[in-house]
């Protein structure tokens, strides 16, 4: 896409109530009323297998076939990220051809929402949390979500919770919704999650709000 289509897109999603504009900083994030559409979609197809994708993909863009819809992911590298914003897009907007809402769409996951990882942790996502985990032998990795109302209650213990795990463990947060690679390979299905790791494996995973105490009791157990 050239700027001027980009400036007139981002114009259009502003309008549309997807994007919101901060003119004081000039910085534009999805707003909190598409990111609860979206949620749906992700919910949906972030962890779907690759033939399910496919399928998916054939049926919205009315390809003849999954494998049809295999080579445009592949020649196009459409992310399940993209795809689920493009049909959230198609849900909301009318009057958008299906090219503009596919524009539309790579536009939007690359702006994306604020972070829900607390800044006090190290943020991961799918490319960087295999070389975290190889960098540390004893590894804690929390995993987060927007407009989680547990994740929220967590994030208010953050310190007391930091402090009960032990001294030596490297601790990374990640969004579980951006993180579909992750989440799938160590069947992480639910945030809040704290997942314990060492020498790269997996020892355990704790989901739901839990307290400081029998985190650091879990902890504890487990690096013993």
């Amino acid at each position: 896409m050239d700027e001027p289509t980009v400036d007139a897109h981002i114009d259009a999603l502003v309008d549309e109530g997807v994007l919101d504009h901060d003119e004081a900083t000039d910085e534009i994030t999805t707003s909190d009323d598409f990111e609860q559409s979206r949620h749906i979609y992700y919910d949906t197809y972030l962890d779907v297998d690759e033939a399910e994708f496919h399928r998916s993909v054939a049926d919205a863009f009315d390809l003849p076939s999954p494998e049809a819809a295999a080579e445009r992911v592949d020649r196009l590298q459409v992310t399940r990220e993209e795809f689920a914003t493009y049909l959230t897009l198609s849900a909301r907007l009318d009057g958008y051809g299906v090219e503009e809402l596919a524009q539309m769409a790579n536009i939007v996951a690359e702006v994306g929402p604020d972070s829900p990882v607390p800044g006090a942790v190290t943020e991961l996502d799918d490319d960087s949390y295999a070389e975290f985990l190889a960098d540390h032998d004893r590894a804690v990795v929390t995993v987060w979500k927007r407009g989680c109302a547990p994740c929220e209650g967590m994030k208010e213990e953050l310190d007391e919770i930091l402090s009960a795990l032990p001294a030596d463990a490297a601790v990374g947060g990640l969004d579980g919704e951006q993180c579909p690679d992750f989440c799938r390979e160590h069947k992480v299905n639910a945030a809040p999650a704290v997942v314990f790791f060492e020498d790269g494996d997996l020892l355990d995973a704790v989901t739901g709000r839990t307290s400081p105490g029998p985190l650091g009791e879990r902890a504890a157990e487990l690096y013993d």
